[in-house]
């Protein structure tokens, strides 16, 4: 998971809560992070002309850049080290009439527009008072240009900055790459005289990106198992080789594997399974990739008490209960944390 995208859901599950620890560390503006007090706390009738452009501004710069996030409704001061950091809260009136407002402007904030802007409410009280969180992902489709200005911007450090012209010709000049993220699917579980439960997850390949990719690969760590009697096994797919190293396993695609844009493919399986006594936790860390792109990371953990409560929850229901891909998936998800 991206980094910005990992502020995000982490605000969204933490609401207040999130906001208050931010305040309370003084968190510091960042690459991925931007504090913004609305200019009118959102009781006009629309949406003020100062948050506009601050919102255009960050879809220009986190887009060409990394992604990034921003909180509606905190205010920011000077540090010591003469970093931004939280310092108040400046709560928005109707949180949700604020996001429908920041929503109908996205649209025409950039050329071209990001697609991927999503806006969530933190409300407070019972008035529906409190935060908004906007998250905006690195874009496929940069640069984008903001409208008002005609500039295009980046986010260095804790600012969005216009893009030097150098940068910007190197943008225009760069061939789109592969965008290939991988999507992890339950098989049925089996059990063996209700002592250990075998699950089976296939890790499948999609290419979102805009050009046909070539070259895929997965390697995975294990760093614990969970038990003495816990073992995990990987199973390349469709012709895929696998090359092993101490606790280490590398899975890589034959040359004239390709992957065209929407299609997607099964990389490799991985077999776990799961007996008592559980006497350490499971913990498997993975990257996984294309040729001519950046490679992206997953990790698995589940605690040594986690495995004992979902163990004991799942045996005594396999023998009487029918499980659909979507009830097999979400469960395994819960107990690997995906």
């Amino acid at each position: 998971m991206e980094r910005a995208n990992e502020l995000f859901e982490k605000l969204k599950n933490q609401g207040k809560s999130g906001i208050k620890e931010f305040i309370l560390t003084r968190k510091a503006e960042e690459l991925f992070l931007d504090f913004k007090r609305s200019a009118d706390s959102g009781s006009g009738k629309r949406l003020n002309d100062n948050d506009r452009n601050n919102l255009a501004k960050a879809i220009s710069g986190f887009g060409n850049s990394e992604g990034g996030v921003i909180v509606w409704g905190i205010d920011c001061s000077r540090g010591f080290d003469g970093s931004d950091v939280a310092t108040a809260e400046h709560p928005i009136t109707n949180v949700r009439r604020f996001v429908s407002w920041l929503e109908g402007v996205i649209s025409g904030c950039t050329i071209p527009p990001n697609t991927g802007v999503q806006n969530h409410p933190l409300e407070i009280d019972s008035e529906g008072n409190g935060f908004v969180v906007t998250y905006i992902p690195k874009s496929d489709h940069a640069p984008h240009q903001e409208r008002q200005s005609q500039r295009y911007y980046i986010r260095a450090g804790s600012n969005f900055v216009p893009i030097p012209h150098d940068v910007l010709a190197g943008m225009f000049g760069r061939r789109p790459q592969p965008n290939v993220k991988c999507n992890f699917l339950a098989y049925p579980f089996s059990t063996t005289n209700r002592s250990d439960i075998e699950v089976t997850l296939g890790f499948h390949l999609i290419n979102e990106g805009r050009v046909i990719a070539n070259d895929f690969f997965i390697s995975i760590l294990t760093l614990g198992t969970g038990g003495p009697h816990c073992n995990l096994r990987f199973s390349p797919q469709n012709g895929f080789h696998m090359y092993r190293s101490m606790t280490c396993r590398s899975i890589m695609s034959p040359r004239d594997v390709r992957l065209p844009p929407g299609g997607w493919l099964e990389l490799a399986q991985m077999i776990l399974k799961l007996q008592p006594p559980f006497t350490g936790e499971l913990k498997i860390e993975g990257t996984f990739g294309c040729g001519n792109a950046l490679p992206n990371k997953f990790t698995f953990s589940c605690s040594e008490e986690k495995l004992s409560q979902w163990f004991d929850k799942i045996v005594p229901t396999l023998e009487t209960s029918q499980y659909e891909d979507g009830d097999r998936t979400k469960i395994v998800n819960e107990l690997l944390g995906i």
